[in-house]
C-alpha cells in the first residue's frame, strides 16, 4: 500500500532495520502499512497533524478580537458574518483588520490565530453561528525533524512486533521484555513540545 501523509519513507524504515532500500516482498508492503498507521497515531497523540491540505472551515468566535484556527500553514481569505444572516459575505482585510499568530519559540510552527488589530474596521462576530470564514492551507509547510524522527523509531518497532506477536520479546535465557501498547517514550518525549492542550471533559 503506498503511504498517505507518512512522515517517514518506507526507505528510511527499511535502513533503520538493515534491510537496505530496495522494494522486499511483502516487507516493504508491511512497512508503508507501519508507516501510516503510525503517522495516524502521532496525530491522534498531539492533537494536530503535520502535511499540508487545502480547506475552508467554519468558525464560531467567542471574542470579538482573537479566534484559534487551529493549524494553517498559509491563509488566503477570512470573511465574517457582520450581520448574523448565515453566511459570512464580508472580508476582512489581512493588512489592516487583523494579524495571524503563531508560536515564535517553535521552528517553523504554522499559524495558530486570527487576532484583530487595534485599528481594524471591523471585529469578529462575537456568538454568531459559523460566523467566521477560514480559506487556506490547513497543516503545517513542513514535517518537522523531532516528528520525522519518532515516526521512523515508532515504525521500526511496530514492524519489529511480527516477530512476538504476542507481545513479549526475549528468551528465557536472556529474560522476556513485555512490549507496551503504547508510544515508545522517546517517542513521547520528541513530540511533546508539538502537543496540543485539551481540555478536560
Amino acid at each position: 500500500m503506498a503511504i498517505v501523509n507518512g512522515y517517514t519513507t518506507a526507505a528510511d524504515v527499511q535502513n533503520a532495520l538493515g534491510l537496505g532500500t530496495a522494494v522486499l516482498t511483502p516487507d516493504t508492503a508491511e512497512i508503508e502499512a507501519a508507516v501510516s498507521a503510525v503517522s495516524r497515531q502521532v496525530d491522534d497523540y498531539t492533537g494536530r497533524f503535520f502535511y499540508s491540505t487545502g480547506g475552508t472551515v467554519l468558525f464560531t468566535a467567542n471574542d470579538y478580537l482573537f479566534l484559534p484556527i487551529g493549524d494553517w500553514s498559509a491563509v488566503s481569505s477570512v470573511m465574517i458574518d457582520e450581520n448574523n444572516t448565515g453566511t459570512p459575505t464580508v472580508a476582512l482585510n489581512g493588512t489592516t483588520d487583523y494579524r495571524l499568530t503563531y508560536n515564535q519559540d517553535m521552528r517553523g510552527a504554522p499559524f495558530t490565530a486570527i487576532q484583530i488589530t487595534s485599528f481594524a474596521a471591523n471585529s469578529l462576530p462575537f456568538g454568531v453561528t459559523e460566523g467566521v470564514k477560514v480559506v487556506g492551507t490547513r497543516g503545517w509547510s513542513a514535517v518537522p525533524e523531532p516528528v520525522k524522527a519518532a515516526t521512523l523509531l515508532q515504525s521500526v518497532r511496530i514492524f519489529a512486533r511480527r516477530q512476538s506477536p504476542y507481545g513479549v520479546a526475549g528468551s528465557p535465557e536472556g529474560g522476556i521484555v513485555r512490549l507496551l501498547a503504547r508510544l515508545d517514550p522517546d517517542v513521547e518525549a520528541m513530540l511533546r513540545p508539538y502537543r496540543v492542550p485539551r481540555e478536560a471533559v
